[in-house]
């Protein structure tokens, strides 16, 4: 029983502190990968082909993510355990993983180490570390933890080929070969095996190097990378955004320094945990060369140095520790963040295995050892109850908006996500007020930045607030800025005309609402509200002829029942109601063909009908509406 105590007392210690991560929802990207994903919904033989033929993202967009692995693993929550849209499902299998992470981390400690007390600190520390919350208690971190696993047990695995002979040894480089393909295809860190596996020989062995099993890692890696070509190249190339990483369009100097700098900030982080974020857009990370903290990143390199002279297993550690984190780092390459927590979840293995190394050689050297287990038995107990207060922030959208907003002020997404979700939270909008003051917030900070490095999307939503509110003087602006945008990025779109449209005419001002109407029918003259909103507008402005005209151009364009009877509410109320212009139907009122008034608002609508049908493509509906509007209505 003796050997299992030490495991039961590591999975016991974990489940502690994320006894309340399986309380989660479905949070931020959640809802996205595992909620709106068709693929996860039944298990055939047709999902899985579009798993490995798609993006992660896919269908809500694709993306430069290949993880089909991971998109497979939640299709079993989904489908075959039968979770679908329960959350605790997903929590359970988040947490299983990072449990077995944890095993299989105190065994290579113990291999390498030789030690049991390091061994099991060094798990324990990493098992209850805040900083990994992002990639267990957030559903979405599973790429990191199927990736960690296949990290950590293709070591194991490794390392057991090197000591095995006959059809072991292939068994073993089997099992090496298969945990490394799992791996890579749920995360594309996981291919910090094969340097791992380098690391090691150069570390430690002494004799020939075991190079076959860095060819048993190498074959699944390439195979992964030749797939996930074929299927990015089938994609549009990865856009990243200025505000999600300012990195991306920095200078070559300039953004190593940035670089730097969020790698000091990671190592802050795990040093101190105390105020995480679940974001760090624009502009919570300063831009500002940093010369300090580059430097201080620098001193790893004689840090390993003195490692690798000291002991051997702690260099090994720490070296593949910042393995873990380089493709993440911006140092290599850009990526789509410029920095998140869950980037750091080997790394934080590497980091605490040298700590508790170095806190016990200390304590040997000064005759403290007997204190050793107290000063790692309280920091567990302060780690842990920190991972379990933090557990809370992801409980649903309005608790991680809110944690996020309080460790991440000066981003603009944590206030802009804080007003969708207190706008979403109350239909009766009687928050309003709160909503608009978040997004003015995000607004503020994104105000410095040209059209061109700004997101639509935050004042799209600003304005729909202002309108909902009647501040249709401030919705004007939001609106043109929103517009200003979106030519700047060349995505016009007519919601953001439709918009501007009601605006002005809610304002009064009827010339400059006709104008962005106008620009509307422009950009999607197929938009059933777009003639809605420009009979709206003529109304407003007494035009109540143009009005009918809109509706009618709208009627025969979209063929929407909506307009039809929008058109009915118009000639029963705003015209004469004793014209001719309805007559009693078997449903009850309907618009009257051969009314006088009825015939010339068609006859000055049946241009612009047959005009936009052709224009659009539609050329044998606008031959039939042609057909019509001569024969039936007598128009010229």
């Amino acid at each position: 029983m003796k050997r299992f105590a030490i495991p039961l007392a590591l999975i016991v210690l974990t489940l502690l502190a994320y006894s309340n991560s399986f309380e989660g929802g479905f949070v931020l990207d959640n809802r996205g990968l595992m909620l709106n994903d068709p693929r996860i919904q039944e298990a055939s033989a047709a999902n899985l082909g579009l798993i490995f033929q798609h993006t992660y993202w896919w269908p809500n967009g694709e993306s430069g993510l290949y993880r089909p692995f991971t998109t497979l693993s939640y299709l079993v929550n989904y489908s075959l355990l039968d979770n679908a849209k329960e959350p605790w499902g997903y929590h359970a299998v988040n947490f299983l993983l990072h449990a077995i992470n944890v095993l299989l981390a105190f065994v290579l400690a113990l291999r390498l180490f030789r030690n049991a007390r390091i061994a099991f600190f060094s798990a324990a520390l990493w098992a209850v570390h805040p900083v990994l919350t992002e990639s267990v208690t957030n559903i979405a971190g599973r790429a990191d933890l199927l990736a960690a696993a296949a990290v950590l047990g293709g070591l194991l695995a490794y390392l057991q080929s090197v000591d095995a002979t006959g059809w072991r040894r292939f068994a073993w480089l089997a099992a090496l070969a298969a945990i490394t393909g799992i791996g890579v295809f749920s995360k594309e860190s996981a291919i910090v095996i094969l340097g791992a596996i380098v690391l090691y020989e150069l570390t430690f062995r002494k004799a020939l190097p075991h190079w076959i099993g860095f060819v048993a890692t190498l074959i699944p890696c390439a195979i992964m990378l030749y797939v996930r070509h074929r299927v990015l190249s089938a994609t549009q190339p990865m856009e990243i955004p200025f505000t999600d990483n300012p990195i991306a369009s920095a200078g070559f100097l300039e953004g190593r320094l940035i670089a730097l700098h969020v790698i000091a900030r990671y190592f802050l982080l795990l040093a101190w945990p105390a105020h995480l974020s679940a974001d760090y857009s624009w502009s919570q990370i300063p831009l500002a060369t940093n010369w300090i903290a580059a430097a201080a990143v620098l001193t790893v390199i004689p840090v390993s140095l003195l490692l690798y002279r000291w002991n051997r297993a702690a260099f090994f550690f720490f070296v593949v520790g910042l393995m873990w984190l380089a493709p993440a780092s911006n140092l290599l390459f850009p990526i789509g963040s410029i920095m998140a927590e869950r980037f750091l979840y080997l790394t934080a293995l590497g980091l605490v295995a040298c700590v508790v190394l170095a806190i016990d050689a200390l304590a040997q050297k000064t005759g403290t050892a007997k204190f050793v287990p107290l000063l790692l038995g309280i920091s567990v107990i302060a780690l842990a109850a920190r991972t379990w207060v933090r557990n809370n922030d992801w409980k649903d959208n309005l608790t991680i908006a809110s944690a996020s907003v309080e460790t991440s002020p000066m981003s603009f997404k944590t206030h802009d996500l804080l007003a969708n979700v207190l706008f979403a939270s109350d239909p009766s909008h009687a928050n309003i007020g709160r909503v608009i003051d978040e997004s003015e917030r995000s607004l503020a900070i994104l105000a410095p930045l040209p059209d061109e490095r700004q997101p639509a999307d935050p004042y799209r939503f600003a304005a729909n607030c202002y309108m909902l509110r009647g501040a249709y003087q401030k919705a004007i602006p939001a609106l043109r800025k929103l517009i200003a945008i979106e030519q700047a990025h060349n995505q016009r779109t007519a919601d953001a005309y439709l918009m501007l449209s009601a605006a002005y005419t809610e304002a009064a001002d009827p010339t400059h609402a006709s104008d962005a109407a106008t620009q509307a029918a422009q950009l999607n003259p197929l938009s059933p509200q777009l003639y809605l909103q420009m009979a709206d507008t003529a109304s407003s402005a007494g035009r109540l002829d143009d009005a009918a005209i809109a509706l009618i151009e709208g009627v025969f364009i979209t063929s929407d029942k909506s307009l039809r009877q929008a058109l009915v509410d118009l000639y029963r109320t705003a015209l004469d109601p004793k014209s001719c212009a309805l007559a009693q139907g078997p449903n009850g009122p309907a618009i009257n063909p051969i009314c006088p008034i009825v015939h010339t608002h068609v006859c000055a609508a049946s241009s612009v009908v047959v005009k936009t049908l052709e224009a659009s493509q539609q050329t044998e509906l606008a031959q039939t509406r042609k057909k019509m509007f001569v024969e039936q209505f007598g128009c010229p």
